[in-house]
C-alpha cells in the first residue's frame, strides 16, 4: 500500500480498515436461497443478538416497507464501483451493483450471484462463466454478456486510472463468447480468481449507459442491478437508495436504505440508542452501555486487516537486524493492544489476524513464542550494545492524529526512552504519511493493512519486491515501505529473493496445502528479520435496533439487508 507505483490501490486499502477505524457500516437485504444452502452465521463473530420478541409471524404485509437508517462516517466521493477508496462505501455500492459470483454468510465457500453457475476451467488460465437470464438493470435494461465484458475491460484499461486496476491485474482480458457468456484468460493461474469476482472490485456496470454518461457523471447517478437504486443524494448530509422492485433474486421487503453522514461514532451510538438511526458502531467506551440496551442487539465482527509499526530497514541504526530485534524486547504486546483498540483488538501472529491463521492451520503459536518475546529490557539494550549503538540514538516517529495510532506511537516512544533512544513523536495527516512512504522518508512509524480472508492479501501487497513485477517500476521508485525497505537494503539478499518467489508462486496453486506451506515459510523468513513490532487486528462492535427483523450481519456476506439466504425486514 505505500509503493509509489500502484497509490490507488495501496491508499484504498489502507483506508478501508485503519484510517477508519473498522467504522464500516454494515446493512442487508434478503431474499430466497437460490443455492439450496441456507447456512447462515459468521465464524468469525463474537454475538450478542440474541432475539426478543415476536416478528409478526408470517405476516407477509407487515415486512413490506420502511426505511432502514444506516451511518456513515463521511460522505462519498464517487457511487461508481470503479472508482471508489471508501471503506463504508464499498459496503454501500453492494446494494447498488452485484457482481458475477457471491460468498456465504459464514465464509463456507462462494457461489453464483449474477453468473448462472461457477466458472468453468477450460485449462490454467480460460474460465467460461455462463450469466443468468433475464436480470435487469435499474433502467430497464437486460444484462448481457457486453456488460462483463466492459465492466471488466474499463477497469483494466490503465487510461481509466480505476482504482481496481491492481485487483485484477492477473486477468489478461475478458471477452464475450455468447450473449449470456464471457471467457476469462487470465495472465498467470490465480488461486484466489473466484473470491475476486464475489468482490465490488468485480462489479458489473450497464455497458451503455455508463459510456455514454461517462466515468464522473455515472459516479454521480449510477445504474446497476442491485436491491436497491440511488434515490437522493445530498452531498456531506445523506444518502438515500430506494427498493428495485424488479431485482433478479426477490425484491428488497425495505422500502429504502438511507446513510445519514455522521463522523463521530459516540454521536452515531446515542442517535441509534435514541431511534435516529437503525444502526451504527459502538465505540470500545461505549460497549457496556451497549449491552445494557434492551431494544438494541450488537455483535462484534473481526476484521482482516492487520496494524503495528515499521522500521526503515534502508535508514541508519535500522539498517542493523540486531536493532530491529532489540525493538521487540522493549514491548510488552497485550499492553500495546490495550492502549490502541483495547477489546476491540486481536493480537496478530504472522502479520495477518488471527483467523487467517487458524483458518489456515499456520503455526502462530510458535511464532508467538518465537517472534514475540516477552518484554526484557536488558536484553534489548544488549542487542543495541551488540550492534554498536549501546550509547542510545534519536529517531523520528510520525503518527496520524487518531488516538490509536498516536497511543502505540507513545508507547513505543516511552520505552525506548528506557535504553537511551531519543524518539520524537510528531503528528501528521494520513496525506502526509503516505507521502512520506511514497518517498521512503520515515525511520519508524505506524502501518494498517487490510488484506482479507487469504494470505495472499498480506503477503502479495506487503512483502513482495516489486522490482520482480511484470510492469516496469518507475525511476523514481524508493522501495518497498510496507517490508521496511528490506529489498532496498539487501539488495543482493538470496533469502528475500526466494521469499519473493515463493509469494508469487503461492498465488498460481490451486493446492491449499502447498499453499500453506510456502506461506509458512514466507512468515518464517520475514519474521525473522523483524520489520515491524506487529499490534493488531480490529473488531467492529456494530448495534442494530431489535425492530429489523430476519437481520445478521457477519464478515463476509456483502448485502446483509437482501441477500440470497436473508430478506430484512422493520416491525412496528
Amino acid at each position: 500500500m505505500t509503493d509509489k507505483y500502484e497509490p490507488s490501490l495501496n491508499r484504498r486499502r489502507f483506508l478501508t480498515v485503519s484510517a477508519l477505524g473498522g467504522a464500516t457500516a454494515l446493512a442487508g437485504c434478503g431474499g430466497k436461497s437460490t443455492t439450496g444452502d441456507n447456512s447462515g452465521g459468521a465464524g468469525t463473530t463474537d454475538s450478542d443478538d440474541t432475539d426478543t420478541g415476536g416478528d409478526d409471524g408470517g405476516n407477509d404485509n407487515a415486512k413490506k416497507g420502511g426505511t432502514f437508517v444506516n451511518v456513515a462516517p463521511e460522505q462519498a466521493t464517487t457511487l461508481d464501483p470503479r472508482m471508489n477508496e471508501l471503506a463504508w462505501a464499498n459496503g454501500m455500492l453492494h446494494y447498488l451493483f452485484d457482481g458475477l459470483l457471491a460468498i456465504k454468510p459464514d465464509g463456507s465457500g462462494i457461489v453464483p450471484h449474477l453468473a448462472k453457475e461457477l466458472p468453468k476451467q477450460r485449462d490454467d488460465t480460460t474460465f467460461t462463466v455462463p450469466i443468468k437470464e433475464g436480470v435487469t438493470f435499474h433502467n430497464g435494461a437486460k444484462l448481457s454478456a457486453d456488460d462483463v465484458e466492459y465492466s471488466f475491460s474499463w477497469v483494466l484499461d490503465s487510461d481509466n486510472k480505476s482504482t481496481n486496476q491492481e485487483n485484477l491485474s492477473f486477468i489478461d482480458s475478458v471477452k464475450k463468447s455468447d450473449d449470456l457468456e464471457v471467457t476469462f484468460n487470465l495472465k498467470h493461474p490465480y488461486a484466489l480468481f473466484e473470491q475476486t469476482l464475489a468482490g465490488m472490485n468485480a462489479a458489473i456496470v450497464p455497458k451503455k449507459y455508463a459510456s455514454d454518461k461517462g466515468q464522473k457523471k455515472f459516479g454521480r447517478k449510477p445504474v446497476g442491478t442491485g436491491p436497491f437504486k440511488l434515490k437522493n443524494w445530498q452531498a456531506g448530509s445523506s444518502l438515500t437508495l430506494e427498493r428495485f422492485d424488479d431485482y433478479f433474486i426477490e425484491a428488497p421487503n425495505l422500502k429504502q436504505l438511507k446513510y445519514r453522514v455522521i463522523p463521530e461514532p459516540q454521536t452515531a451510538f446515542f442517535e441509534l440508542a435514541s431511534g435516529g438511526v437503525n444502526q451504527s458502531s459502538v465505540p470500545e467506551k461505549l460497549l457496556g452501555e451497549a449491552q445494557k440496551k434492551e431494544k438494541l442487539k450488537m455483535k462484534r465482527i473481526s476484521q482482516f486487516d492487520y496494524n503495528g509499526l515499521i522500521f526503515n530497514a534502508n535508514h541508519e541504526p535500522f539498517d542493523n537486524r540486531k536493532v530491529r530485534k532489540a525493538m521487540q524486547y522493549l514491548v510488552d504486546y497485550d499492553e500495546m493492544l490495550k492502549v490502541t483498540k483495547g477489546e476491540l483488538g486481536k493480537r496478530t501472529y504472522g502479520y495477518m489476524p488471527t483467523e487467517v491463521n487458524k483458518a489456515w492451520d499456520f503455526p502462530w503459536q510458535e511464532w508467538k513464542k518465537k517472534y514475540f518475546p516477552k518484554k526484557d529490557r536488558d536484553k534489548a539494550k544488549q542487542l543495541l550494545e551488540e550492534a554498536g549503538y549501546g550509547d542510545g540514538f534519536e529517531v523520528d516517529l510520525p503518527t496520524a492524529t487518531s488516538g490509536k495510532f498516536k497511543n502505540m506511537a507513545i508507547k513505543l516512544q516511552n520505552e525506548m526512552e528506557t535504553v537511551g533512544i531519543k524518539a520524537n513523536v510528531r503528528e501528521i495527516t494520513i496525506g502526509q504519511w503516505l507521502d512520506l512512504l511514497d518517498n521512503g522518508k520515515y525511520d519508524v512509524t505506524f502501518y494498517g493493512w487490510s488484506g482479507g480472508q487469504d494470505p495472499d492479501g498480506f503477503f502479495y501487497y506487503l512483502f513482495r519486491d516489486p522490482q520482480n513485477d511484470d510492469s516496469p517500476v518507475p525511476d523514481d521508485y524508493v522501495g518497498n515501505a510496507s517490508a521496511g525497505m528490506l529489498y532496498q537494503a539487501y539488495p543482493d539478499s538470496k533469502k528475500l529473493q526466494d521469499a519473493d518467489a515463493k509469494i508469487r508462486k503461492a498465488r498460481t496453486l490451486q493446492d491449499r496445502d502447498k499453499r500453506r506451506e510456502l506461506y509458512i515459510d514466507i512468515a518464517e523468513t520475514f519474521q525473522s528479520e523483524y520489520p515491524h513490532i506487529q499490534v493488531y487486528s480490529e473488531q467492529s462492535a456494530t448495534a442494530w435496533s431489535k425492530s429489523v427483523k430476519e437481520y445478521d450481519p457477519t464478515a463476509y456476506v456483502a448485502q446483509p439487508l437482501c441477500n440470497e439466504w436473508s430478506n430484512a425486514w422493520l416491525s412496528n
